[in-house]
């Protein structure tokens, strides 16, 4: 061999033999970042979703993600309650919007996504009756008993999120945005 290439050879050998030496630690990180818009989508793609509040059902659709501040992100949707049972002449369906808000985190030994301090921030009913008051009085007393602090939450099948869905290690909110770390091995 030339001696000229005898040095950059070697530090190639090096190099090599390095990189597969660590192999088995080799890989690299990315941050992807999700916006409003395309947290909406991923959140389109879970609705229209159906409750049990008491004895009334809700049924919520048409979920818009608003980031509220720096800490908290909020999920509005519109709500229809309702209850029917015609043989005890019952028929109630009234139609409001609710918006549920916290602040976002991620579980990596679980693999969920928590969200911290969950409150209603709105609940309004376009209606305001008797039936209106018991509806809400209703889901802000399933609220109180069924939710958590933390919500946990799984990773949403959605085809933006599955080309590194096994890879999350940490999602968090900061600056207005929504950002993903991922590790590819």
């Amino acid at each position: 061999m030339n001696r000229r290439y005898l040095v950059p050879a070697c530090a190639l050998l090096a190099l090599a033999a390095i990189m597969l030496a660590a192999r088995g630690y080799a890989g690299f990180g990315t941050t992807v970042p999700v916006s409003a818009e395309t947290a909406t989508n991923i959140a389109r793609s879970l609705f229209p979703v159906s409750l049990k509040a008491g004895t009334d059902n809700l049924f919520l659709t048409n979920p818009v993600v608003i980031f509220i501040d720096d800490r908290r992100i909020g999920l509005q949707a519109h709500l229809q309650a309702y209850d029917h049972r015609p043989e005890q002449g019952i028929a109630i369906s009234e139609e409001g919007q609710a918006v549920v808000s916290g602040e976002v985190g991620y579980d990596p030994k679980t693999r969920q996504i928590l969200l911290f301090s969950p409150r209603i921030d709105k609940l309004a009913f376009d209606n305001d009756s008797d039936v209106t008051k018991r509806l809400r009085a209703q889901v802000l007393a399933a609220w109180e008993a069924q939710v958590t602090n933390p919500i946990r939450a799984e990773v949403p099948p959605h085809p933006f999120i599955a080309p590194f869905k096994d890879g999350i290690q940490d999602v968090t909110y900061e600056k207005r945005s929504i950002f993903i770390q991922v590790w590819y091995p």
